[in-house]
């Protein structure tokens, strides 16, 4: 356990460390693919966005609704951030290797400051995001989770940098990957990706750090299957 903390630690310290030119650091996503209807996800986690939570449940096999939430406290001319998102997922069926296909249609809203640079504002954001996933994939006697995919975000910044106004709109983009290992309903969580804007984009206007990810830990809440398929009680 200690050595766990020790590794969080250092990780949270690792993705927490933002260059002062940035004005804007990518929130980390919600990555939730269900195995069958009425399942549960929640997790935790720390890393790019500070420290973030977020949750979703299928509502039936193919769709479900998902949020996520995180807060970044500044430092005395640190970078500071708090968002929230909401999204509704839509997936496939899992395939005979478990495999599925999800699409994510959301929006997060959120407020960001930078002493240094006397940056303050108020942001928007939309997104897409298309994800391919395996799930509870045996490993052993351990069970994991991987994904892979791509966000396409729009984002609208209002706000000020000193004494002046500074108002953006940006397309960027985040491709990523993650894995979830660990027990049959509890993981542990790694995510990583970088974003970018379109050519041409890179020095102007709202300044987007090019890296994000988090560690963390995911719980599934959920019926046992093979015991509902048999008419048995799931406990």
């Amino acid at each position: 356990m200690k050595k766990i903390a020790c590794l969080m630690g250092a990780c949270y310290s690792l993705f927490s460390c933002k260059p002062p030119i940035y004005s804007y650091v990518p929130a980390t996503m919600n990555t939730t693919a269900y195995s069958r209807a009425g399942e549960g996800q929640f997790g935790f986690m720390f890393g790019s966005p500070g420290i973030a939570a977020k949750g979703g449940v299928a509502i039936t096999r193919n769709i479900s609704v998902n949020a996520w939430g995180a807060t970044l406290p500044s430092g005395n001319d640190d970078y500071g951030s708090r968002e929230a998102e909401f999204s509704l997922g839509i997936q496939t069926n899992p395939n005979h290797n478990n495999g599925v296909t999800s699409f994510y249609l959301g929006m997060s809203t959120g407020s960001n400051e930078k002493k240094r640079t006397e940056l303050d504002g108020n942001f928007y954001r939309t997104f897409l995001q298309i994800q391919r996933s395996a799930i509870d994939k045996p490993l052993g006697s351990a069970r994991l989770d991987a994904q892979f995919g791509l966000r396409v975000n729009y984002i609208s910044y209002e706000g000020n940098r000193g004494d002046l106004p500074f108002n953006d709109y940006r397309w960027y983009y985040e491709p990523y990957f993650g894995i979830n290992v660990g027990g049959k309903n509890v993981r542990f969580e790694l995510l990583q990706g970088i974003a970018f804007k379109n050519t041409g984009e890179w020095n102007h206007g709202l300044r987007i750090f090019p890296y994000f990810g988090h560690i963390g830990m995911l719980v599934k809440i959920r019926k046992h299957r093979e015991a509902v398929s048999q008419g048995k009680s799931p406990w």
